[in-house]
C-alpha cells in the first residue's frame, strides 16, 4: 500500500480568481488554515494517516527568488504531529500576479517554487514526499482558457493552456526531484464521460467520442511522453495518477471540450 490507511482525506483548496474577477482561497474559506491541527487530529482518531493538502503559489511566491513559507509551516507541522502524510498540491488554479502562462517565464518561475518548495518540505518530513505538481491541467485548460471561468480568463485556447501547463509540470518534477530524491508524484485530473441525448446529430456524437477516449487523457498521455514528447514527458514523469471522478458536467463541457484538441 502506497499510504499508511486505505482512505485518504482531502481538503477544499482551490485559489485564484474566478469569472468575476474576485479572489478566492477555499482554505481561508474553509477556515481549515485556522483549524488544522484539529482537522488533523480528527483524521487520526478516525484512523485516516494521509491527505491531500494544498500550498498555495501566489502566498509563497513573492518574486525575484524570494519565498514566504510561513503559510505552509502550519500544515508541515500538523501533519508531522499527527502522523500523517501529505500529498503537497502545488499549482491549483492560482498563480503569482504578472505571470503570463503563455510566456517563456511560466515553466522556469514555476520549477524555481517548486524546488525552493521540495527542499523545504523534505527538510521537514520524512524521506518519501508526494507532490501534485499541477491540478487537473484539462479542467484548468477548459476553465480558464475555453471558458472564462477562472483566470486567464480567456475563451478558445484551451489546447494551447494544457501544454502550457504541462510543459510547466514536466520541468517542475524535475525541480522537485532534484531537491528530494524520494519524491513521488500523484498528477491529478478529473475522469469523466459525457453521453449524449437520443437524436443528436453525428457531429455530437463524434465530439463526445473524442472527448472521452481522447481528451481526458491527454495530460497524462503529454506526461508520459507518448502525447507530445518534445515537452520532455516521460514515465517517470507521470508516476501515480489520481483521479477525480466528476459524476455530473454542465451541458457546455462536452460541445467545449472538443476543441480541446491540437
Amino acid at each position: 500500500m502506497m499510504f499508511r490507511s486505505f482512505f485518504l482525506a482531502g481538503f477544499e483548496c482551490a485559489t485564484g480568481h474566478n469569472r468575476h474577477g474576485a479572489w478566492i482561497d477555499q482554505v481561508a474559506a474553509t477556515r481549515h488554515d485556522v483549524h488544522v491541527d484539529e482537522d488533523y487530529r480528527r483524521l487520526r482518531e478516525v484512523g485516516i494517516f494521509a491527505a491531500r493538502e494544498a500550498i498555495r503559489w501566489p502566498l509563497v511566491d513573492r518574486g525575484g527568488g524570494r519565498y514566504d513559507f510561513s503559510s505552509v509551516a502550519p500544515f508541515v507541522r500538523a501533519a508531522q504531529e499527527n502522523g500523517v502524510e501529505v500529498i503537497w498540491d502545488l499549482f491549483h488554479y492560482a498563480y503569482p500576479d504578472g505571470l503570463d502562462l503563455f510566456s517563456e517565464e511560466f515553466p522556469q518561475r514555476f520549477a524555481d517554487y517548486c524546488y525552493a518548495t521540495a527542499r523545504y518540505v523534505a527538510a521537514r518530513t520524512g524521506p518519501t514526499c508526494y507532490f501534485t505538481p499541477v491540478n487537473e491541467p484539462s479542467y484548468f485548460a477548459y476553465a480558464g482558457r475555453e471558458k472564462p471561468l477562472f483566470a486567464p480568463h480567456r475563451e478558445g485556447r484551451g489546447w494551447d493552456l494544457k501544454v502550457c501547463l504541462v510543459r510547466a509540470a514536466t520541468q517542475g518534477i524535475d525541480a522537485i526531484r532534484a531537491a528530494c530524491s524520494g519524491a513521488r508524484m500523484v498528477n491529478v485530473d478529473p475522469f469523466c464521460r459525457v453521453v449524449t441525448r437520443p437524436g443528436q446529430p453525428e457531429e455530437e456524437i463524434v465530439a463526445a467520442w473524442e472527448f472521452n477516449n481522447r481528451h481526458v487523457f491527454q495530460a497524462w498521455d503529454m506526461l508520459c511522453g507518448r502525447l507530445l514528447p518534445e515537452l520532455g514527458g516521460s514515465r517517470e514523469h507521470l508516476d501515480g495518477v489520481g483521479m477525480n471522478y466528476v459524476s455530473r458536467l454542465p451541458p457546455a463541457f462536452s460541445c467545449a471540450s472538443s476543441r480541446l484538441r491540437r
